[in-house]
């Protein structure tokens, strides 16, 4: 017999709202990881201890993770939801008979406290201003750390782009000073050094100039550009550091018009500063992976002098390629480079001598002799038709480059390298496809970094709570005949070491690459 039940309306029931939410959903994974209450010794600054309570701040905060969490990237409709999600309700605190914040409430507080910088004390016990969106990011990160699941020693950087709420169509041209170069200083420096050494005559200091670029007249701080063949972009940059695990250990915005190697140093340092072997033992940082784009001489540098191991891919020699008419063109790769007597020296032998260097790039010029040129039976295959002289340039720092060179042909390169398309590469797919950073709805590059900030906080809080609840693998029983070796002991103890990098020969600059 079928049955019809009528819709009951007025019924009361006695029910618990903690009894409506499955065991395993990802929102009590989420709050058993981590305790947001951390969040009030923070704001309290920011709150007046006069007039009428306030929403509870933490609150707001779960709002925009939640609104983060499932991809909606709209307030309005993560509180339609949370009106009618009882697994929502249950991790917000909110009972049935309570009212959601409105959707205004989160961005009012934003523009009027979350905003701004609070004085905090860092590890070294010095005072220093972040927001507290950092704040949040870094304390996920601790407590992910202190459960060991950030692997370090292996990091990978790489950048994407965002767009910015801007109109592509409204681009001004402005004339604006050309950013100095962050190692800018150093190069020059050396260079004086270089040109007194060698009886170089002075070179001069690099002059800043002016240039005119495309501005948004919606959103300033953002950039201008046009990426390949494609249409104008108006965009933002976010330069990002993970680990071997897909932890997010580092953020940082810039605009979109800037190169990857221009805004290395920040994210980069920030890492180093926060993972280096003083504090985290033999687990520090062994090797960082970029892609084509950081492959420059001053970043081959930095990275070495740091003591990191730079993982950087091939690339192709740049010049002129061979054609038809002229197959056989010689290039840079065709003249052998004399470090002891800092020559390039030619099929014939001949020497290109240096003849100057520049400030501005650190690339040194190097000049063949007319006479020489004139004699050779290859002057047409490499000069050009006006060229009399053959004239090739080296960086300052180029020996770096060349140790990332050889680096690039070892095992070790070989087998990190590959990780990168696991790790940094699926961070910003995941972060794109499932939190929406693809474009923003926020204008200026510091609301932008507070954004990507809490979206790369939700991932980690996310991965974090997901390792948490896994099962923990049972021990194997061994077998009762399965005696101690001694030997055996020590053997792997000793391989241990030497892949926790606690024991390396001083004679071997890196790791041991069968066994690591």
């Amino acid at each position: 017999m079928m049955e019809r039940k009528d819709r009951k309306q007025g019924k009361a029931n006695l029910i618990l709202l903690e009894d409506l939410v499955p065991d395993n959903h990802i929102l009590r994974k989420i709050d058993k990881a981590i305790d947001f209450s951390f969040i009030y010794k923070y704001l309290e600054p920011l709150y007046s201890k006069i007039g009428r309570p306030s929403i509870d701040p933490v609150i707001l905060f779960k709002l925009a993770f939640l609104d983060r969490l499932d991809n909606r990237h709209s307030m309005k409709k993560t509180c339609e939801e949370a009106q009618v999600n009882l697994a929502y309700r249950w991790y917000l605190g909110i009972d049935l008979d309570e009212k959601i914040p409105h959707y205004s409430d989160f961005s009012k507080n934003y523009t009027r406290k979350y905003c701004k910088e609070i004085e905090v004390i860092n590890s070294k016990g010095e005072k220093e201003t972040k927001t507290i969106f950092r704040i949040i990011f870094e304390k996920i990160l601790e407590e992910a750390m202190g459960r060991g699941f950030i692997d370090a020693t292996h990091v990978y950087m790489d950048s994407t782009h965002i767009k910015a709420n801007a109109n592509k169509k409204k681009v001004a041209k402005k004339i604006v000073e050309a950013e100095c170069k962050f190692y800018q200083e150093e190069l020059e420096k050396e260079i004086d050094g270089l040109c007194e050494e060698n009886g170089f005559k002075k070179a001069k200091s690099a002059k800043t100039k002016e240039k005119e670029i495309n501005v948004s007249t919606v959103d300033e701080e953002s950039g201008v550009f046009c990426k390949g063949e494609h249409e104008l972009q108006v965009a933002y940059l976010a330069q990002t550091v993970c680990d071997c695990n897909g932890f997010v250990l580092e953020s940082e915005v810039n605009a979109a018009n800037l190169h990857d190697s221009s805004t290395f140093k920040v994210p980069f340092y920030n890492v180093l500063s926060n993972y280096c072997r003083e504090k985290l033992g033999h687990k520090g940082i062994r090797s960082i992976g970029l892609d084509a784009g950081y492959k420059t001489p001053a970043v081959a540098r930095a990275i070495i002098e740091s003591g990191i191991t730079p993982l950087l891919p091939y690339t192709r020699p740049h010049g002129q390629k061979n054609n038809e008419d002229n197959p056989t063109k010689m290039g840079k790769k065709d003249f052998r480079y004399d470090k002891d007597a800092d020559v390039f020296l030619c099929k014939r032998g001949c020497p290109l001598t240096p003849r100057g260097i520049s400030k501005e790039t650190g690339y040194i010029t190097y000049r063949s002799n007319k006479k020489d040129c004139d004699e050779c039976p290859f002057r047409n295959q490499c000069l050009s038709k006006t060229s009399t002289t053959k004239t090739l340039v080296r960086h300052i720092w180029q020996k770096y480059l060349d140790e990332a060179e050889l680096i690039r042909q070892t095992e070790y390169h070989q087998r990190y390298y590959r990780l990168r398309s696991l790790t940094i590469e699926r961070v910003f797919a995941d972060a794109k496809e499932k939190h929406g950073i693809r474009y923003t709805r926020r204008k200026g590059r510091k609301r932008v970094q507070d954004e990507i900030l809490l979206v790369f906080a939700c991932m980690n809080l996310k991965k974090m709570a997901l390792w948490i609840a896994k099962p923990s693998p049972q021990k194997e029983v061994s077998d009762a005949s399965d005696s101690f070796n001694p030997l055996k002991f020590l053997y792997i103890l000793f391989i241990s070491k030497i892949k926790n990098g606690a024991f390396q020969p001083k004679w071997l600059k890196y790791p041991i690459l069968s066994i690591v």
